[in-house]
C-alpha cells in the first residue's frame, strides 16, 4: 500500500470516501490512504503544503515533465478539492 496523495509507503491512516472522477475521467475508488506526513497537512487543512507534497508522486512527475509544474500543481489542487467532497468522516489509524 502507497500514501494516495505523495505515494509514499507504509500509510497509517486511512479517509472514509465516496468513489469519484477526477478532471481527466479517472476514478478514485472510495477510502483513501495517507501517510503521517500527508496526514498531518490534511488535518491542519494545510492544502497548499499538501499539494505541493503531492509533486514528488511517480504519476505526477510525469506530468510535471510533460506538462509543467504549474499545471501539476493545479491538477493536485483540483483532485484534493475533490478528495474533500468525497470524504465520509474521521481519518482513523490504520492497524500495522
Amino acid at each position: 500500500m502507497i500514501c494516495d496523495f505523495c505515494s509514499g509507503p507504509d500509510p497509517a491512516w486511512r479517509y472514509p470516501a465516496v468513489s469519484f472522477y477526477d478532471s481527466f475521467g479517472g476514478r478514485s475508488v472510495e477510502d483513501w490512504l495517507a501517510c503521517e506526513a500527508c496526514h498531518q497537512m490534511i488535518a491542519a487543512s494545510d492544502r497548499n503544503g499538501l499539494a505541493r507534497r503531492s509533486l514528488c508522486a511517480p504519476g505526477v512527475q510525469m506530468a510535471v515533465g510533460l506538462l509543467g509544474r504549474a499545471f501539476a500543481l493545479d491538477y493536485c489542487r483540483d483532485l484534493h478539492t475533490r478528495f474533500w467532497q468525497a470524504r465520509r468522516g474521521d481519518a482513523f489509524r490504520m492497524s500495522a
